[in-house]
């Protein structure tokens, strides 16, 4: 028996608005009814995050004009796909909105919604970070994304460009609240590297922690993919991460993963050199990403 013959398109909708996104689309496959059923904003107003009115409402820009946001899926949709930016004035009360173009203050975060699972995401601004040395000009440099042709588009208007240093320690924080409850988290170094690169082949230490949790992690972690090294050892878990290339054509490391449960506290990551005392060069820092871990 053909179940849409029996249950209205409003009931189909409501039982799909409780499975996920990705179930969302799947069902949209099913039938004519199920397709119709699955575009409705009655699931994609429970497939938003649920303070989404609040963070579109306290802009202090606005979205595009030819976003439509009383579709539902089509916002749900552009939200994955364009990250919007967060001025360092709202964190950490809420993810306050700010759209695309920047008005005020450099902004130093940005915020997602990830397609798969409808799970925040958010970024930290190279700015938003603890560089050591990183106010020294002779060091470190912050620079428009456009002054370096290599690089990558970039969402913030600054990113950290090192010059030289014999110690590299960059730290970063975010408290867990702003975050999806009940969501596995990775937090990722997001980077580049200019072609004149200097001194940072050797492993780096990169750290995670929750506060009021037990003790972090510490582990080894490559800027540059080793050289020399076969296939088989250069993918021991044991010898260190390694970078990965993005969509986005910048490069990141993992730092760790955490579990956001129902207790609020600060994550505390950061990455640290391990002792190489010759002088480096060539690293842009981006930011500090914590995005949702695919569950298998």
């Amino acid at each position: 028996m053909d179940i849409t013959s029996i249950l209205p398109e409003g009931c189909i909708a409501n039982v799909i608005s409780l499975t996920s996104p990705r179930d969302a689309g799947r069902s949209s496959l099913v039938s004519k009814v199920f397709e119709s059923a699955a575009a409705s904003n009655l699931v994609w107003e429970r497939l938003l995050p649920p303070d989404y009115q609040q963070i579109i409402s306290e802009s202090v820009s606005s979205l595009p004009s030819s976003l439509d946001i009383s579709r539902k899926k089509d916002l749900y949709f552009f939200l994955c796909d364009h990250p919007i930016l967060i001025g360092d004035d709202f964190y950490p009360h809420s993810p306050f909105l700010v759209v695309l173009i920047t008005i005020g203050p450099v902004t130093e975060q940005s915020w997602a919604i990830d397609k798969l699972s409808g799970k925040k995401c958010y970024m930290l601004a190279a700015r938003a970070l603890s560089i050591i040395w990183g106010d020294t000009e002779a060091y470190w440099q912050w620079i428009s994304p456009a002054e370096l042709p290599f690089l990558p588009f970039s969402r913030f208007s600054e990113v950290a460009n090192l010059i030289a240093v014999c110690w590299l320690e960059i730290r970063g924080k975010i408290g867990t609240k702003i975050l999806s409850p009940n969501t596995t988290y990775g937090a990722y170094f997001i980077y580049t590297l200019s072609d004149h690169a200097k001194e940072l082949q050797d492993p780096v230490k990169v750290y995670l922690g929750v506060e009021n949790e037990m003790e972090g992690h510490t582990t080894n972690a490559y800027l540059q993919m080793p050289s020399g090294r076969s296939r088989v050892h250069r993918r021991r878990q044991d010898d260190g991460r390694l970078p990965r290339r993005r969509e986005d054509m910048w490069l990141e490391i993992e730092i760790g993963e955490f579990y956001r449960g129902q207790v609020d506290g600060m994550v505390e990551m950061w990455l640290r050199g391990l002792g190489n005392p010759n002088w480096k060069s060539g690293l842009v820092v981006y930011g500090i990403e914590l995005r949702p871990k695919a569950q298998i």
